[in-house]
């Protein structure tokens, strides 16, 4: 891959462009986390700009969940964690497998949020999800959590159509993080989490993640009209990274990981089916500070293969193997005191192997580059504008089954898409921060749209082939957002609202065409049609003495959506019946001595759930509920604390989603700092 794009050409072409800049993810760990958050005196970001800024001066809309935040949550999960944030959603479908999405457009296996761990993506691109218990991270490591709202394609890539999470971990280098966690509760839960820092000297740092679990699945009815059944739940995880400082101006980093995850899911079919995930990544990166500003190389390859049996697709078993390199070169650089730039290159990579019927590649290569400048108008005001090209090279070879109309060279297409994230913010005063932002982000075809999935089966003797789309169109996603961040110093509160107006255009249907070819029908992905969606983020946070803090947020939103149905094909989407329409969430919590207690409230209005994304696409109603969630800890030494945490502890079991119903847990443990 290097030999394509030679470092000192790069480098080169950076510098003569004046920044082609790209997706701000490969700086987070160039950053001293903790003497920034010093010199802030709060969380701060480099995520969108390369620039540590805090979050109410990003040019984007991002909240930052802290380690000390997420401690409190008590949450079993990352989807756990970021369930009480302000415009995110969380669907919890079984004990162990929940999808995230953000700003509504709530689905299984949610495809508009890009997944990344200190920039590296973890999005699975071979079905366009996040496989969250496959993540190699562990609560411990994290030191904080970022959320993008609203489409970020221009500044993370591909993908990023609805928003980003990046989830930012302690560096080996700068933090010396040595903890472990031990938790049992309710499902049979038996968990064990460590992190370690070794120091090889004051210049070499290495940061050990090891994690375990095994469970039980809830334990409530599954819908007749989801079927499938339910398997053991296991998950086992180790990453090491390591950092050199090897000059004053140069640092080396490397990182390995695996993870191995079997448990019940409800993928994109609408089926309860136990699957097997594993995960492997390797990364290297090099970050050069000097005269031509901070410039940084990252290259890293994920594996990833889930194995799932015959109920998850509806009559066979099959192995999807997934392979992404990714080679980033980038360079931020200021001109003057006003203005940053900043300028990034990258290729992809990415196959898959055709399954259930084997022999077949879908692959494709991109090239992207863009432009990124922040120009600091005047002290207050600040404008920043982001593009970015994408350039995709689609191919197929192997095995392709007879009849289709179709050969591998129709897989031979290429396109371009611009994405753009440009956004205006005022800091009227020491209170006041108005921000206006637009932006457009695009979403690519998953890998099995695209023709990963290969397969022929029948249905009253007719013959049904499965091979994808070569022609699908990518999801685009433009959106205008107005925010107010406002500074309440009487209630010791801060006031934050944002207003916000998207249109998803080209939308995908996995099963959204059918076709009468001479052996049979086939049954293929389309684009179907466009969506609208208005809502409201509102959130007032505060403290009251030195012991209380609280939150109060409320989202309405309403989802639109305009699609064609080919054929009379049910087409298997509805964002406007299964994303609620209002959703509200509150949170109180006190803290004294060594006694720490948090309770969290999250309402959803009445909304659907899909039953079956294949040719019916039922819909089933899902009444509106509040869920609460609470943690109470003690600290019984410097080094050990004791703590008890639930969710959903009302009732003992309670609707969610369109799968099984959610049951009460409750689950205990025991941190020790070493």
């Amino acid at each position: 891959m290097l030999s394509i794009f030679p470092i000192a050409g790069l480098v080169g072409s950076l510098i003569c462009l004046a920044m082609l800049a790209d997706s701000g993810r490969s700086q987070a760990q160039s950053l001293d986390y903790g003497a920034a958050e010093k010199v802030f005196g709060e969380p701060v970001t480099v995520s969108v700009t390369g620039s540590p800024q805090r979050a109410s001066d990003a040019p984007a809309d991002i909240e930052i969940e802290t380690a000390d935040e997420i401690r409190q949550f008590g949450a079993y999960d990352i989807p756990g964690a970021l369930s009480h944030l302000t415009g995110v959603d969380v669907l919890r479908w079984t004990n162990d497998d929940a999808d995230v999405s953000i700003h509504g457009y709530d689905e299984a296996y949610s495809p508009r949020t890009l997944v990344l761990i200190d920039g590296r993506q973890v999005y699975g691109d071979f079905y366009g999800y996040t496989p969250w218990s496959a993540l190699p991270v562990e609560f411990g490591a994290i030191r904080q959590i970022e959320v993008v709202q609203g489409p970020s394609s221009a500044l993370f890539g591909f993908n990023a159509a609805g928003g980003v999470i990046n989830i930012i971990t302690y560096d080996p280098l700068h933090d010396n993080i040595n903890t472990a966690k031990l938790s049992a509760g309710t499902q049979g839960l038996a968990q064990v989490s460590a992190v370690g820092t070794f120091k090889l000297g004051a210049d070499t740092g290495i940061r050990v993640q090891l994690g375990g679990r095994r469970d039980d699945d809830f334990s409530t009815a599954i819908p007749a009209a989801v079927s499938g059944s339910r398997g053991s739940e296991s998950r086992a995880a180790i990453d090491i990274a390591g950092a050199m400082q090897a000059s004053d101006n140069l640092r080396f980093d490397i990182e390995l990981s695996h993870s191995a995850v079997q448990q019940d899911e409800i993928p994109n079919t609408y089926n309860l089916v136990n699957l097997t995930t594993d995960t492997n990544s390797v990364l290297g990166r090099a970050t050069l500070d000097s005269s031509l500003g901070l410039a940084q190389l990252q290259v890293y390859n994920n594996w990833l293969t889930e194995t799932f049996p015959a109920q998850a697709t509806g009559g066979f078993a099959g192995k999807l193997t997934n392979q992404v390199t990714v080679a980033q070169l980038q360079d931020i650089f200021k001109l003057g005191n006003d203005h940053t730039l900043r300028g990034s290159i990258e290729y992809r990579h990415n196959t898959m192997s055709t399954t259930p019927i084997t022999g077949g590649h879908v692959f494709y290569d991109v090239v992207s580059g863009g432009a990124m400048w922040e120009w600091k108008i005047t002290p207050g005001v600040s404008a920043t504008n982001a593009l970015r090209v994408d350039y995709l090279m689609l191919g197929r070879d192997g095995f392709l089954i007879s009849g289709v109309p179709y050969t591998n060279s129709s897989w031979d297409r290429s396109l371009m898409e611009p994405s753009f994230n440009s956004s205006l913010v005022w800091r009227s005063d020491d209170l006041d921060t108005l921000r206006l932002i637009a932006s457009r982000g695009v979403q690519l075809p998953n890998m099995e749209d695209f023709g990963g999935i290969q397969e022929v089966t029948s249905l009253a003797g007719l013959r049904i082939a499965l091979v994808g789309l070569p022609t699908l169109g990518p999801t685009t996603v433009t959106s205008f957002q107005a925010d107010w961040d406002r500074t309440i110093p009487w209630l010791h509160a801060a006031l934050h609202a944002s207003l916000y107006h998207q249109t998803t255009a080209a939308v995908i249907s996995e099963t959204g065409q059918i076709s009468f070819i001479p052996s049979g029908i086939l049954l293929s992905p389309a684009n179907i049609g466009d969506s609208r969606t208005t809502g409201l983020d509102l959130q007032l946070s505060g403290k009251f003495s030195d012991d209380w803090h609280w939150s109060i947020a409320y989202t309405p939103q309403i989802v639109t959506d305009h699609f064609v149905a080919p054929m009379l094909v049910s087409l298997g989407v509805n964002y406007q019946h299964t994303t609620p329409v209002h959703t509200a969430k509150a949170s109180l919590g006190w803290t004294h001595g060594n006694w720490e207690a948090n309770g969290y409230l999250r309402y959803e209005s009445t909304s659907y759930g899909l039953t079956s994304r294949f040719l019916t696409g039922a819909l089933a109603r899902i009444d509106g509920y509040i869920a609460l969630d609470g943690r109470v800890a003690y600290k019984l030494t410097d080094r050990v604390t004791l703590s008890l945490s639930g969710q959903n502890l009302t009732q003992s079991s309670q609707r969610q989603t369109s799968g099984p119903d959610v049951e009460r847990r409750v689950l205990g443990s025991a941190s020790i700092d070493f």
